[in-house]
């Protein structure tokens, strides 16, 4: 953001964002949600990620400011311009995060909203009896491989070891999903997923950021609340013993994710103080939006509604 206070984001610059599967353009104008511009659909997560930001708009306890912006769902941006992002390495200072869809919900895989995971993982621990003494002292894993290096990898070094559970699952298997519940080809999509249970995260170094990816901390410590190992997983066996032979470490470890994660800053509650944040933060060093278009010298709202939006999914249709 700093370095946009001397070159302030343009209208210009937004218009040469290539409309690519998942790109939305939309504006917030006098506390309204406007959707101006989409390109494709990737299963629902446009509609998910508009739905939070309007969620943060009408919960706002303060105005917010009008804004014009773009944002893409796919999991991997590439174009140079600024615009809002899932996901982005070091050196992409120019793409702003937000959160994912899966904060919202995430209905394709029946996960849901981010408060059903969390209220299930509480339900699973502390109703059908799950605490932390009951807790299998091994490294659980379930994901299809994709081809990916990191995810063979890790399956090559804890094949056949007494202290892992590491299995690749097929997605089209019902009963595989079942039975076998790392992440992605670009961000770890399911890290806050980890992170609703009282559990021991281990992580390899990531290449990829997420907007709350500054709260992680694998400093051993007091504050210390996931485990990080290098890509290669060399040290993944030691540091499970390490853990299994100290359980006052590993427990302070869960419970400090737990409290930062579960009961604090993966809530909806602060999910739309981000937003809110994200939407002032934009607001100063960017344009400031033109609510009408003119169409044949007649003036026209340039978006359609977000209620609008959310109900037809489409931007123009006849009435009936």
């Amino acid at each position: 953001m700093e370095g946009r206070k001397l070159s302030r984001i343009t209208s210009e610059e937004l218009d040469e964002i290539e409309p690519k599967n998942g790109y939305v353009r939309a504006m917030i104008y006098d506390q309204g949600l406007y959707v101006i511009q989409k390109q494709g659909a990737i299963y629902s997560r446009e509609l998910s990620t508009l739905h939070a930001i309007y969620r943060a708009i009408l919960t706002s306890p303060l105005p917010l400011p009008n804004i014009e912006f773009v944002f893409n769902t796919d999991d991997i941006v590439f174009e140079p311009q600024p615009l809002w992002a899932y996901a982005r390495k070091a050196e992409h200072n120019h793409l702003w995060l937000m959160p994912d869809f899966g904060f919202f919900s995430w209905p394709e895989t029946l996960a849901g909203s981010m408060r059903e995971v969390q209220l299930k993982a509480v339900e699973e621990e502390d109703i059908r009896q799950h605490p932390w003494h009951n807790k299998i002292e091994k490294v659980l894993w379930r994901g299809a491989t994709m081809g990916l290096a990191l995810r063979d990898r890790l399956l090559s070094v804890t094949t056949g070891k007494e202290w892992a559970d590491v299995v690749a699952l097929d997605w089209h298997d019902k009963d595989s999903m079942q039975h076998d519940l790392k992440k992605g080809n670009s961000y770890s999509g399911r890290l806050k997923y980890l992170q609703a249970c009282q559990s021991v995260v281990i992580a390899h170094k990531m290449d990829w950021i997420q907007h709350y990816f500054p709260l992680l901390e694998a400093t051993r410590g007091p504050n210390q609340n996931y485990i990080e190992v290098d890509r290669d997983f060399d040290e993944l066996e030691f540091t499970v013993d390490r853990l299994r032979r100290n359980d006052k470490e590993a427990r302070k470890i869960a419970t400090n994710s737990v409290r930062t994660f579960r009961e604090r800053y993966l809530t909806a509650a602060a999910e739309a103080c981000y937003w809110r944040r994200l939407i002032r933060g934009w607001a100063e060093v960017s344009f400031e939006p033109e609510f009408y278009k003119l169409v044949n010298g007649t003036k026209q709202w340039r978006g359609l509604p977000f209620e609008s939006f959310a109900l037809e999914r489409r931007l123009e249709w006849d009435p009936y």
